[in-house]
């Protein structure tokens, strides 16, 4: 599904603006995140689905890019995890970063309302149709985000609650996500 992409960062700073501590966030670093994005109805209401997502986060160029690399289990036991891969890109020295995908499925900016990017909006547009808008939040526990998926033929809401891990934690929830041995 096209919406566990856009889940983090942006979805991972999207989707979520920074790695590790807050120190690290604007100058430069690597953070984790591990959690759950959960896909509702558009009010919220009636939940669809969720999945476990791990994030690594790196901050780089003091901040002018970020890069986020999100991990999600593959659509069943024995698939590959799915891997999308995001570049936010500062605008000058302002607060707005354009951003896009490595599968070139979507493309817009996010807006940080602050110049520690602990908050931020998006705004952003799927090549294959639609649009995503929402706001996120970081502290030094997580990452929360809360996004609406829009001119699509199943418009939805999608929030992600991610907790600030451990790189070794990262590591064996992305190998947890990979089927048995010769399974793949």
């Amino acid at each position: 599904m096209e919406v566990f992409k856009v889940g983090i960062i942006i979805i991972a700073g999207v989707l979520s603006a920074c790695a590790g501590a807050v120190t690290l966030k604007a100058a430069g670093g690597t953070a984790y995140y591990y959690g759950q994005v959960s896909f509702f109805s558009p009010d919220g209401k009636l939940p669809y689905n969720k999945t476990d997502s791990a994030v690594k986060r790196e901050v780089l160029d003091g901040g002018a890019r970020i890069i986020e690399t999100v991990t999600q289990p593959g659509s069943g036991h024995s698939m590959r995890p799915k891997e999308f891969v995001t570049e936010l890109k500062r605008r000058k020295k302002t607060l707005v970063y354009d951003v896009s995908d490595a599968g070139a499925t979507f493309t817009g900016t996010v807006t940080y309302k602050d110049p520690g990017l602990k908050t931020w909006t998006y705004n952003i547009k799927l090549k294959a149709g639609g649009a995503i808008k929402g706001s996120g939040k970081l502290s030094l526990e997580d990452i929360r985000t809360e996004k609406q998926l829009s001119g699509v033929s199943r418009p939805m809401l999608i929030k992600e609650d991610l907790k600030t891990v451990p790189e070794r934690e990262y590591k064996m929830r992305v190998d947890e996500m990979r089927p048995p041995g010769g399974a793949e």
